[in-house]
């Protein structure tokens, strides 16, 4: 079994185990992991291969694609024998054992997690190719604090790892809230500023409208402000908590802004119709730098 491919992005956790030792413990933990981390970036042989699939083959392209190997040891992992009462350690086949060459040889991430009470194992009861493992830190899971010891050990093998689900969904309400502006600011401001010179040529006769302007078109950054404070409103609650206040306040820039601007317009109106417009376009640009700046400092992390 060779294991020679290696992945430009090792976005999967592997989850090695021995099915006799421990696959209660493996499936719980794959599942825990998977709510942090997504269920299709978690690797588990059981559910992880379909039927007709070469298992050998899969297996050496998942740890080929994988940041992290998490070694699940549980009291009998290293007594565990076949029929024949023959250690499977020391079995030059066990997919356990490959699994774990592999991984120390390519450089992936090996953590050991001990379950159910199990020690770490000493390196003489280790095979040469896996003595390697002591030097890894390992980390233990109980049933009592279960909750707390899976997301101790998310946080470590996210430094291997990143994007976790929490994570992803903020990068994506981060882009709608900076592409968003951006692409209502491109498309609104060539034709907001052509009807602005029309009517500055002309002496300021008519209205802004006379001269071209479309108000839907002259609307896009107002709406753009709005879908900005909605996904910074959605992304508050999973950013880091000493950053939070940054969102809440970018939401509220968003809201407060476009009020204020939009009663200022309805106001001024009737007395100076182009100008109410020049006016609120300028507001909008200010709302939308306040915006971007308070994203930029609100970093939509992960807390």
């Amino acid at each position: 079994m060779v294991f020679a491919r290696k992945s430009p992005e090792r976005e999967r956790i592997f989850v090695n185990y021995r099915r006799q030792d421990s696959a209660g413990y493996a499936g719980r933990l794959a599942d825990s992991l998977g709510q942090y981390f997504g269920e299709d970036r978690v690797f588990r042989d059981v559910t992880g291969i379909d039927y007709g699939h070469d298992f050998e083959r899969v297996i050496e392209d998942r740890l080929a694609d994988s940041g992290a190997l998490i070694v699940v040891i549980g009291p009998n992992w290293i007594r565990t024998a076949d029929d024949k009462g023959n250690r499977r350690l020391d079995d030059p086949g066990d997919y356990v054992t490959l699994e774990i060459a592999a991984a120390l040889r390519s450089g992936v991430a090996v953590v050991p997690v001990l379950i159910d009470g199990a020690a770490m194992p000493q390196e003489a009861d280790l095979p040469e190719a896996l003595r390697e493992m002591v030097k890894r830190n390992a980390m233990t899971i109980t049933d009592e604090r279960w909750e707390h010891d899976v997301a101790r050990l998310a946080k470590v093998i996210a430094i291997d790892v990143p994007g976790s689900v929490v994570q992803r969904r903020l990068d994506l309400l981060r882009r709608v809230a900076i592409f968003v502006p951006f692409a209502a600011v491109a498309i609104a401001t060539p034709f907001f500023c052509r009807a602005v010179a029309r009517w500055a040529q002309s002496g300021g006769e008519g209205r802004l409208r006379d001269w071209g302007y479309d108000p839907l078109i002259g609307s896009l950054p107002f709406m753009a402000i709005i879908i900005a404070g909605i996904a910074t409103l959605l992304a508050v609650r999973d950013m880091e908590r000493e950053k939070r206040i940054y969102g809440w306040t970018a939401a509220a820039t968003a809201c407060v802004g476009t009020v204020a601007t939009f009663v200022f317009y309805i106001v001024m109106n009737n007395a100076a119709p182009s100008w109410s417009l020049i006016v609120t376009y300028g507001a909008a640009m200010v709302i939308i730098a306040a915006l971007l700046a308070l994203i930029a400092l609100a970093g939509f992390r992960a807390k």
